[in-house]
């Protein structure tokens, strides 16, 4: 197959044109683009050690009152650090998936839908993990409205995602018919 055959066709009458990117996918690409971009750049940057929750807590646990001592003691930091890492994980693939998927089709391949399609897959996850650690770190509040409004808060938040999680792959589909 000639290289030329994915970027040109040749009309009825010899002449070669050169296929164009439809201006909705271009958007959807440059809007991936960013997105997946500053994904990565706050995923690599949580590596860094600005997410480390057990830090934090024993941090605040030096010259804490007695009370304050017993809350933040009865916590499981080491699992609720594993879980913050997981999602941390989680996040820097599904951005580095989507971004992967979005420069596939940017350079008009269908096959680029499906790691578009897994890094929200992934990202709804991890998503899903960060409400988790924030039901875990609900335990430390001894008014357990103040937990739920954090949980509540997670889900509202995760429900935005996957809405437009959603959006995106819909959008992405109908530009399909555009790929090869």
């Amino acid at each position: 197959m000639d290289p030329l055959d994915d970027d040109f066709k040749l009309t009825e009458d010899n002449t070669i044109i050169e296929k164009k990117r439809p201006t909705f996918l271009l958007v959807l690409c440059i809007l991936t683009f960013v997105s997946s971009g500053l994904g990565i750049i706050m995923g690599l940057v949580s590596f860094t050690g600005f997410n480390n929750i057990e830090s934090t807590f024993n941090n605040a646990n030096v010259g804490a009152d007695p009370f304050s001592q017993s809350v933040l003691g009865d916590l499981d930091i080491v699992g609720m650090q594993k879980i913050q890492d997981w999602v941390n994980i989680l996040g820097l693939l599904a951005s580095i998936l989507c971004l992967v998927g979005a420069i596939v089709m940017f350079k008009m391949k269908k096959i680029g839908f499906l790691p578009y399609v897994l890094g929200h897959v992934v990202a709804l996850y991890a998503g899903y993990l960060s409400i988790e650690l924030v039901k875990k770190m609900a335990a430390m509040f001894p008014v357990e409205a103040a937990g739920d409004m954090m949980a509540l808060a997670g889900g509202i938040g995760m429900i935005f995602s996957v809405i437009i999680a959603i959006a995106f792959i819909i959008m992405y589909g109908v530009n399909l018919k555009h790929l090869k």
